[in-house]
């Protein structure tokens, strides 16, 4: 197709945004991986022309790293967040829990379908072996800035996030109040030290009312 078709055919087309392809992009990837996150397909799924692609890529090739870019600012920016914003080492263990556990926040299908991608892409394995590094530095760091020594911050910052990534990974289902039951317990490991059983107990209530109340 030329340059010249492909522009007629967009004007005759419905638009739709940029950000309309990715979160398209987004969806399909997710269901069905990167294979099918082709033009064509997603074109038929948003009921417009191919032509209406070019409009905001060159490419699919710059559809998909725009797909990398999405998950990162989704995946890690809110737990980099989390945890910069956190005053005291207890707010932060807990603010990083109730990233992972609102899936509005942090999106963990996301993540395994990424992850799934880069087996079969260097580029995207490379991306995620970055990402990853990333999240542990950031976490080893907010260890480091509440008293814990260097290589006792980095070990914890990775059995922190390895178990959490294995939790999605492993797809273990269990309801909010059999994991909040085990609050004290994963705080105990994670930190070496206990934490407050009212933070605790008001921490879980709130979480165990917030998956009451999705529909």
């Amino acid at each position: 197709m030329s340059l010249l078709s492909t522009r007629d055919e967009t004007k005759r087309a419905p638009q739709q945004t940029r950000d309309g392809w990715i979160e398209a992009a987004l969806a399909v990837l997710v269901e069905q991986g990167v294979e099918a996150v082709q033009i064509t397909q997603l074109a038929k799924r948003l009921d417009v022309t191919r032509g209406s692609f070019y409009w905001h890529f060159t490419s699919r090739e710059e559809l998909l790293d725009a797909l990398i870019a999405e998950w990162r600012a989704r995946n890690s920016d809110v737990m980099l967040s989390a945890l910069a914003e956190s005053d005291s080492l207890q707010q932060g263990i807990l603010d990083l829990f109730a990233v992972w556990v609102d899936h509005t926040r942090f999106d963990p299908e996301l993540d395994q379908a990424v992850r799934d991608w880069a087996r079969r892409s260097e580029p995207v394995r490379e991306s995620v072996a970055q990402e990853d590094t990333n999240r542990v530095s950031a976490i080893a760091a907010f260890y480091s800035r509440h008293g814990f020594a260097k290589t006792e911050a980095f070990i914890r910052a990775r059995i922190i996030y390895f178990t959490q990534v294995s939790y999605y990974a492993l797809g273990i289902q269990e309801p909010m109040a059999d994991r909040m039951s085990y609050l004290e317990a994963y705080y105990r490991c994670f930190t070496g030290q206990e934490i407050e059983k009212d933070v605790a107990a008001a921490f879980g209530a709130r979480l165990i009312r917030a998956e009451e109340d999705v529909p």
